[in-house]
């Protein structure tokens, strides 16, 4: 009999994402493609979705919380005698799994942890960005996204028997290079009313301070005599705070440019590789560090050269030069503007660097790749092979 392990990550986005949501895609991309164990992922839900599903071999459980519920308890007293924890653990009573994987949400997760050691079922904690932890909390297992997320949380208040690094991944059957998808990139341009001598630099991620999208900006300013390239920004655009008051300011630093550029917001997963078809290069310019950055292999796969900040996990798998590029620091507009000129104007360097970036996604970023290290994990921690 198969041994059942229970994903769950916080209240925010249900299972399978219906928008941009590196954790949750993760959760479903890796158990769908179990074959050892029996995979159950819990999220909150969404009227899209019925609250308890078996689909893609996984059993999904939303907690689904009332309209009068939320707004009585959440909102007004703040009580929550129902909180998501609570609920979680409802449902990991009723699954009775060998195996709890947490990803992200550290302070959802503390009372469920502790309950969980004294039932004997074995816990991993898995993170993909960086929080600060006040609360001691024991696992058996830390898994971070990147070693430098899992360096980050060592010496911290999470305690763990075994600590190990697994990446992210990317389905290389729906990323595919361009130079294998000449018809589909055609006619993806067309629709976007982009010209086939076009040289289109995209930005794909938050709008949001951290992520440095002035930097882009700045460098489309610098490259405006050259009347051929187009920048688009592709990504999520806050509807309040700060986040909202960043995009707005973007926007207008944005708009002397014209139709240079343009912003699009976001886009369901379903569709995100046929935009990466739409560029001939992609600029992350993060302002902090990168807990791994999905953006950039997703990118890679599809043979785009990545031009990005040295920061974070993105050290670990961008070779300067060989499969992508890094922004010097200091002037990053500049160094962008440089990098993209000579991509344009180097044709053999952009092909070099293409098939050496689809290459090292190939040989590390595969879900088949990502999903052996996690069920060697499970092993290691339930059977103790």
């Amino acid at each position: 009999m198969r041994k059942k392990v229970l994903m769950v990550s916080g209240p925010i986005h249900p299972n399978p994402p219906l928008k941009g949501a590196a954790v949750e895609t993760w959760m479903y991309e890796v158990s769908k493609r179990f074959i050892g164990f029996e995979p159950h992922i819990v999220s909150i839900s969404h009227p899209f979705y019925p609250d308890e599903e078996y689909k893609d071999d996984i059993f999904f459980h939303r907690i689904h919380f009332g309209r009068l519920y939320k707004r009585l308890f959440q909102k007004i007293t703040r009580v929550d005698p129902l909180s998501y924890p609570k609920r979680v653990a409802r449902v990991i009573h009723d699954v009775r799994p060998d195996l709890v994987h947490m990803h992200n949400f550290i302070r959802w997760f503390d009372p469920l942890v502790k309950n969980l050691n004294k039932n004997s079922v074995k816990t991993i904690l898995h993170m993909h960005n960086e929080v600060v932890v006040t609360n001691d909390i024991e696992v058996d297992a830390f898994a971070g996204c990147s070693k430098y997320i899992v360096d980050s949380y060592k010496g911290t208040a999470v305690k763990a028997k075994h600590y190990c690094c697994i990446y992210n991944g990317v389905d290389l059957k729906r990323f595919k290079p361009y130079w294998e998808a000449h018809a589909l990139r055609e006619e993806i341009r067309n629709r976007f009313g982009i010209h086939k001598d076009e040289f289109v630099v995209l930005f794909v991620g938050r709008i949001s301070p951290e992520k440095g999208v002035e930097h882009f900006i700045k460098s489309a300013f610098m490259l405006k005599d050259l009347k051929k390239t187009r920048f688009l920004v592709i990504g999520e655009i806050s509807e309040k705070g700060g986040r909202k008051s960043y995009a707005e300011e973007m926007m207008r630093m944005a708009a002397p440019l014209g139709d240079r550029i343009t912003f699009f917001g976001v886009f369901p997963p379903s569709k995100i590789h046929l935009l990466y078809l739409l560029g001939d290069a992609i600029v992350l310019p993060s302002n902090f560090n990168e807990p791994f950055a999905m953006v950039a292999i997703e990118a890679m796969a599809t043979g785009l050269p990545v031009v990005a900040s040295q920061k974070g996990g993105l050290k670990e798998y961008i070779v300067d030069g060989f499969n992508g590029f890094f922004i010097r620091e200091g002037d990053f507009a500049e160094d962008i503007a440089k990098k993209i000129e000579s991509l344009i104007s180097d044709k053999r360097l952009k092909e070099t660097v293409s098939h050496a970036g689809r290459k090292t996604v190939e040989d590390r970023f595969s879900w088949e790749h990502v999903v052996s290290e996690t069920e060697k994990l499970y092993s290691k921690l339930i059977v103790g092979n």
